[in-house]
């Protein structure tokens, strides 16, 4: 069967701002499963409450908008109930920096096999642009007139932290380099961890693309730039912390480090799926106890 953009997508229409990254990283993603060939029946993708939210009318495959915040953990409970299933969360920076901040923890720590697409345009959007702890420091916004009083959180610094087994940064501007990015994340045996930097011409709009096109540098274009190797993941998390460019690319990838279920021991040897041994329980036995 050959896959086409039409069968990932629903009858409804997005309700993004015109320019919004949206639209950039929903069709990467897209495309991505497409080169996969990895149908839409096949594919579970979890949402936020936000922007990217919108999107979970417009998809065509299996779907799930959560609380704010919660897109990761959903998408764990989903990828731990069926692993046949290829299972991704969307999330916004706000969303999973906040509220959600113990889930994306959680989820890199135990190597969970899912894929994380984080859209970061530095403020929550969907209430019209308060600022997020990505947002940096003294950043005039509608809500903080004066600019923002607290200091930004250096989430790459934060996210290698955490020794994830797959930490990429993508750029919702450029299509071809993201959905590159987005096919590894989703082939990596482990949590794959994207930090998309998300244009937001309405509520962000100092970083406009000719902005991003002076400020990010692709690690393919670096001479020596190993994404195996940790030390030239910290070298570059910490040349980004120091000039503030955005380095894109896969930042690191580890493939031997074990997935939570395969630390499972009462797992080993099991080829059934927990959603396919739920169907066996007989469920008049289990309500009669109920009464």
């Amino acid at each position: 069967m050959v896959l086409e953009i039409k069968d990932y997508n629903s009858p409804y229409q997005p309700t993004w701002c015109p320019g919004c990254g949206n639209f950039g990283i929903h069709m990467a993603l897209k495309k991505a499963l497409i080169e996969l060939n990895i149908s839409p029946t096949e594919t579970f993708i979890t949402f936020d409450i936000g922007c990217n939210g919108n999107g979970a009318d417009t998809v065509g495959t299996y779907a799930f908008k959560s609380l704010h915040g919660r897109s990761i953990a959903v998408a764990i409970g989903a990828h731990l109930a069926n692993r046949k299933f290829t299972t991704i969360a969307t999330i916004g920076d706000g969303g999973c920096f906040h509220e959600g901040l113990d889930h994306i923890v959680n989820a890199i720590k135990s190597n969970y096999d899912i894929t994380i697409l984080v859209h970061n345009n530095q403020n929550f959007a969907l209430t019209t642009g308060q600022a997020t702890v990505t947002t940096p420091q003294g950043k005039k916004m509608y809500a903080l007139p004066e600019g923002k009083p607290e200091r930004d959180i250096d989430i790459n610094t934060f996210l290698m932290s955490l020794k994830p087994s797959f930490f990429a940064k993508g750029y919702s501007g450029d299509l071809v380099q993201l959905t590159d990015i987005i096919k590894k994340a989703i082939k990596h045996k482990g949590c794959s961890v994207i930090d998309i930097s998300q244009l937001c011409p309405t509520y962000n709009r100092e970083c406009t693309p000719e902005w991003f096109n002076e400020n990010i540098i692709k690690l393919d274009t670096l001479e020596k730039y190993s994404s195996s190797s940790i030390e030239d993941a910290k070298n570059i998390i910490e040349e980004m912390s120091k000039t503030k460019k955005i380095y894109t690319g896969i930042i690191y990838a580890n493939d031997s480090i074990p997935t939570f279920y395969n630390r499972l021991e009462s797992r080993k040897g099991i080829l059934s799926e927990l959603s396919e041994e739920v169907k066996e329980y007989n469920i008049k036995e289990l309500l009669k106890y109920c009464n």
